[in-house]
């Protein structure tokens, strides 16, 4: 039987719950309009299923969506190649008479290549004193001059990552002056890193303050997420009962990529048995069972840590909190305050740690359970 939950893909129809008055709430900010969003928030929340839902119904609207991904990004030189590349793949077609994209640069000399799976693509001859913000400005400019009077919207992932390809927020002066005398062109901003994100566009000290609308994607409600996991063992004939579904999405603290990866795991355990209704039992061991699969990866993690870290780490798995006081430290042997500030800092920065909701606590739910065995 196949199984209902999906964890590999972004969540679409049956299986994208929650989201739907954020979706309905930027499907018209789009429709209505240039905008700008940045959405942020903790690793697995969904951002983006949610963006791939988004761009999917203003597609179907006449809005021209695609995601670019910075992650892969490490000089501003394989950017604007890569840009370039999947601006003119997506856009050029709708243009009417489309002219060499040479006609839009006046400091880059494009070469035209074509790539293995047959498509065009475009690298550019070296520049003298190599990529900088002139060249950058060409590239951003892109999207406006080849839209032809359509509407785009651009979905950036990972953007935190535009930092380290120039020194000093030069990217993201370039890129906001840029995108700022844009009429047809809207974007998305998204990060995993959402400490980063966040950072770049609350600080009044940087150049993209104020220059979106900001988005904070929270955990769903409770009861829904446990609704959502009913509604999935029942539309694959089986049967959970909300204790037992309230249960796994406890034990992953109803993060709904963890419940979609919780879920998949339960319900295999259940179908390979042959039997129709999963139990809290059967959620304890498929819970323990995803542990186990990821055992190596979190003994590896480990050696990558200090003292500090790791006891920081172990003391949150056992116990969040809001602030990290005298008598918190004493109870799990922390050291000076010092100490567990710079270790937190960098877990931070790293992801493994996250303020939810006011509370300090392990990201990945798995590793948090790993920690405690």
């Amino acid at each position: 039987m196949k199984n209902p939950f999906n964890y590999l893909q972004f969540a679409k129809g049956d299986q994208f719950y929650d989201r739907r008055e954020i979706l309905a709430d930027l499907r018209s900010r789009f429709l209505s309009g240039q905008t700008n969003v940045v959405i942020y928030g903790p690793r697995r929340y969904g951002k983006s299923s949610l963006v791939s839902e988004l761009a999917e119904r203003l597609e179907n609207a006449g809005i021209i969506c695609f995601t670019f991904d910075m992650v892969k990004m490490a000089t501003v030189s394989l950017f604007a190649e890569a840009y370039a590349t999947r601006l003119y793949r997506r856009l050029a077609p709708v243009r009417s008479g489309v002219r060499q994209i040479a006609d839009f640069f006046k400091r880059l000399r494009p070469k035209l290549t074509i790539g293995s799976d047959g498509e065009a693509g475009f690298t550019f001859d070296a520049v003298p004193g190599g990529m900088g913000p002139e060249e950058l400005s060409e590239v951003l400019d892109l999207p406006q001059r080849l839209s032809d009077g359509k509407r785009i919207l651009i979905i950036m992932d990972e953007f935190q990552e535009v930092e380290s390809m120039l020194p000093d927020c030069g990217f993201e002066r370039v890129m906001r002056s840029v995108i700022q005398g844009h009429r047809n062109v809207s974007y998305i901003f998204l990060g995993s890193r959402y400490h980063l994100l966040r950072r770049m566009f609350t600080d009044h000290a940087r150049p993209f303050y104020k220059s979106a609308i900001t988005m904070m994607l929270d955990k769903p409600p409770l009861e829904e997420s446990v609704a959502f996991v009913c509604s999935r063992f029942e539309s694959a004939g089986k049967v959970i009962a909300p204790e037992a579904a309230r249960r796994l999405v406890g034990r992953v603290a109803n993060i709904p990529y963890y419940i979609q990866q919780l879920g998949f795991e339960t319900f295999r355990l259940v179908d390979e048995d042959g039997r129709k209704e999963a139990t809290a039992e059967d959620v304890d061991a498929a819970y323990g069972k995803l542990s186990g699969f990821n055992r190596d990866q979190y003994e590896q993690a480990m050696l990558s840590f200090s003292v500090a870290q790791k006891q920081l780490l172990i003391a949150l798995a056992r116990e969040e909190t809001k602030e990290f006081d005298a008598e918190y430290r004493s109870r799990h042997g922390l050291g000076a305050p010092s100490t567990v500030n710079s270790a937190k800092k960098k877990l931070v920065e790293d992801g493994y740690i996250e303020h939810v909701g006011g509370m300090c606590c392990i990201s990945d739910p798995l590793f948090a359970g790993y920690l405690r065995s």
